[in-house]
């Protein structure tokens, strides 16, 4: 008995309803069943219902900036990552090439798309490169705000910067968290070195700051493994820092709450 093969369902993310009109039409001829949400929120709430097996995700056209957008997308809806191809344009952001190169997404370029759409999709459903990211818990080593100090010190220390140290995988990652003078932001400086090989170069790897709504910040280390961010903390709770030290390998650092800390 012959089995009816089963359509797979695309998930459209974008604003612009006359371009994904086209794109439903020509994938639809294919084979596609094409979902589409105009913003994140709505992707979300379609998810549980529609079970997409793959997305596209134009940033452009959403609301929120480019790079935010894409890396919420890969951190809340984990069953699409290596799932999910970005549109890109020749001018885009920094930021968002930065998220694309950290989290190993496909891209297609804006104006090939209607070419490469359809075989980029096809290798994504073969499984030709899904690939699955792990994620490592770093362990606090020293953070200096737990020192037994004296009074008059740990009185001082509230103006100076937190300093912190974590361990995974023979890897420490050395933080400074400093308040900005009559600002509600915060600079944190960060360095990464190998254990055992203390002149290795750790440099290009990505570094992304997570908030509770989703990702906020990308860097990239320096030759020196050094990375550096400036951020508003009392908008943003529950921080944590996300490194990619090799392909789809990651450690996590679970930041103390700079609000009360600080």
């Amino acid at each position: 008995m012959e089995v009816a093969r089963t359509r797979p369902k695309l998930l459209m993310l974008g604003a612009d309803a006359l371009v994904w009109d086209s794109v439903r039409i020509m994938l639809g001829s294919m084979g596609y069943h094409c979902v589409v949400a105009s913003t994140l929120k709505k992707a979300l709430s379609l998810l549980e219902v529609q079970k997409p097996d793959v997305a596209i995700l134009d940033p452009r056209q959403v609301g929120s900036p480019p790079a935010r957008m894409v890396a919420a997308f890969h951190k809340l809806i984990p069953t699409l990552r290596g799932r999910t191809i970005v549109l890109t344009d020749k001018e885009s952001d920094p930021e968002l090439l930065r998220v694309l190169d950290a989290y190993s997404l496909p891209q297609v370029p804006r104006d090939l798309f209607l070419r490469e759409v359809w075989p980029s999709l096809d290798s994504l459903l073969r499984g030709n490169i899904v690939h699955r990211q792990i994620t490592q818990s770093a362990r606090l080593v020293m953070d200096s705000f737990l020192q037994p100090l004296c009074a008059d010190i740990r009185y001082s220390q509230q103006f100076s910067a937190r300093r912190l140290l974590y361990e995974s995988e023979g890897l420490m990652t050395h933080l400074s968290l400093e308040p900005q003078v009559d600002s509600q932001r915060i600079t944190l400086v960060g360095q990464i070195l190998d254990a055992a090989q203390p002149e290795r170069q750790l440099a290009s790897f990505s570094v992304v700051l997570q908030g509770q709504a989703g990702p906020i910040i990308v860097a990239t280390t320096n030759k020196l493994g050094e990375f550096h961010f400036d951020f508003d903390f009392d908008s943003e709770p529950g921080l944590t820092l996300e490194i990619g030290v090799k392909k789809n390998y990651w450690i996590s650092l679970e930041l103390p709450d700079p609000k009360g800390a600080l």
